[in-house]
């Protein structure tokens, strides 16, 4: 990409009084702040600073266009000027500025070269990532091979300009047009336990609905689990966090399930890339009468009145655990962190995991409201690394006491999926994500129940997350989806508990 970054402006700036007696004095405020628009542009650049292109007065409103390259941005310019003339016509005229505004912001963008349907369809969607409805314009360049690209914004408030949206927009459109795409690693099998015999072959769904191990709960996506069922799940959490957790080394934490807006908008990849996958909670206002109505309503009508309920409550603030390794981010965040007292290692298997599956609930491969237990760490490049393949290894090894059939996929997560990861997957270094997956030979397919994460430095920027000495640290996390360990054990051993393997009859009689 080019140099050549253009912005322009057309702002209008309302003042408290007829500006037309003050034209001449506004004229040559107008003149002498032309300094003021050059200063933080580098000698040399100066053509990349701002300039006033047009101005002109209607009654108490003052209209400009301004124009300016990536030097002292239109924006910034007109936050030079505005304060400028309101001092100049406060002490003349008694005049002062009770508004801005942008009634169009042009953001053009050259490139040098092609523009690939996968930047084009991201720079299409950036809409969708912020609050404002722009117009993501693609123009052919007059020179061959080049394109322009022009981010058009319509009327923008005080509030909005002072945001730093336009720089974040920006950002993210020169982020597209200029990163170099870490090819997407295709899931593939790269270690396999040996072939199973299975004489189980029944959907373990409809076994554990007749034999009443699981009963169903009205909400979507969601099971009641019997004693029986409960006893496997704690069974296997428990030959997990022994066998795993306890033996690495990992402590044992508690994480809140209710995340802040504030938080999941810092996890790459969730809130801006899949906000249909969550459950939004709105709090409810403290005072009782506010729901006066709802009552009156619920009583007279013995129906839940959600019209009314949707009046009472405030606008969303959090979502439930989606990923369960929120928390620890914004831990990490707060701390001081020096790589000699690293790393760290927790595990939390505190509470339930929530995703909206929506039509993509099946039976009990795909709920919505599952249990999991997470592990989290953070330290150098390579203990984290040493530390994700631990895990997996010694996961690997229980799958292997359990009888289970099995393999191992390399994958890249959604939120990886645009940088870093390398396509040679011989060094464990270069692998995002291995997953373990176990055999469902009911359906004569595979079940993943685990996912081993290296994050690098992903999660970092957004959350802030520095060493002392600015030495670089990685973080990392693992899945274990116990709810799907149940299901991937249940459906290759069955329910006759006389034919399951020791190892976890031994754990069911003494937990």
């Amino acid at each position: 990409m080019g140099d050549a970054l253009r912005f322009e402006l057309r702002a209008e700036c309302t003042f408290s009084g007829e500006l037309g007696p003050a034209k001449a004095d506004i004229e040559a405020a107008i003149a002498r702040a032309k300094p003021l628009l050059l200063k933080g542009a580098p000698r040399g650049k100066e053509a990349e600073a701002a300039n006033i292109d047009d101005w002109r007065i209607v009654g108490k409103k003052l209209e400009l266009t301004i124009k300016s390259g990536r030097y002292v941005r239109a924006h910034d310019a007109l936050f030079r000027l505005t304060k400028l003339l309101s001092e100049e016509l406060g002490k003349k005229h008694k005049i002062g500025l009770r508004g801005l505004k942008a009634s169009e912001y042009r953001v053009v963008l050259p490139v040098s070269g092609t523009l690939s349907e996968q930047a084009r369809h991201e720079l299409a969607d950036l809409p969708s990532k912020i609050s404002y409805k722009e117009e993501v314009a693609l123009a052919k360049g007059i020179e061959p091979r080049t394109i322009s690209i022009t981010l058009i914004l319509p009327e923008l408030n005080e509030a909005s300009l002072r945001s730093r949206a336009i720089d974040r927009l920006v950002a993210q459109a020169v982020d597209i047009i200029t990163k170099v795409r870490a090819p997407v690693i295709a899931p593939k099998v790269v270690q396999q336990g040996p072939p199973v015999e299975h004489p189980f072959k029944e959907d373990p769904f409809e076994v554990a609905k007749r034999l009443g191990w699981i009963v169903e709960f009205p909400g979507r996506g969601q099971w009641i689990y019997s004693p029986q069922y409960a006893k496997l799940l704690m069974a296997l959490e428990g030959l997990i966090v022994e066998e795993i957790a306890l033996k690495l080394g990992f402590e044992e934490v508690l994480f809140p399930k209710l995340i802040p807006l504030e938080v999941i908008q810092k996890m790459p990849g969730y809130l801006d890339e899949l906000p249909e996958g969550m459950y939004y909670v709105c709090p409810p206002p403290r005072e009782p009468e506010a729901f006066a109505d709802f009552k009156k309503q619920l009583k007279l009508t013995r129906r839940v009145p959600t019209d009314e309920l949707e009046k009472c409550l405030k606008e969303p603030a959090y979502v439930l655990a989606p990923a369960q390794c929120e928390p620890f981010y914004h831990l990490l965040s707060r701390r001081k962190l020096r790589l000699e007292d690293m790393p760290v290692k927790f595990f939390d298997r505190s509470g339930w995991t929530y995703r909206w599956e929506g039509g993509a609930v099946e039976g009990l491969l795909r709920v919505q409201e599952f249990r999991r237990i997470e592990f989290v760490y953070a330290g150098k490049p390579d203990d984290v690394v040493e530390i994700r393949d631990a895990v997996k290894d010694k996961s690997i090894k229980i799958a292997r006491d359990l009888g289970l059939e099995w393999r191992l996929l390399v994958a890249t997560p959604f939120y990886m999926r645009t940088g870093g990861i390398e396509e040679d997957t011989s060094d464990s270094r270069n692998v995002a994500t291995y997953d373990i997956e176990a055999r469902l030979p009911y359906k004569d397919g595979w079940l993943e129940i685990g996912s081993y994460n290296v994050n690098r430095t992903k999660f970092n920027k957004t959350f802030r997350i520095k060493e002392v000495k600015d030495r670089e640290i990685w973080t990392g996390c693992c899945g274990f989806g116990s709810s799907r360990w149940a299901l991937g054990f249940l459906a290759q051993h069955g329910f006759d508990q006389k034919k399951w393997p020791q190892k976890i009859m031994e754990r069911m009689k003494t937990g």
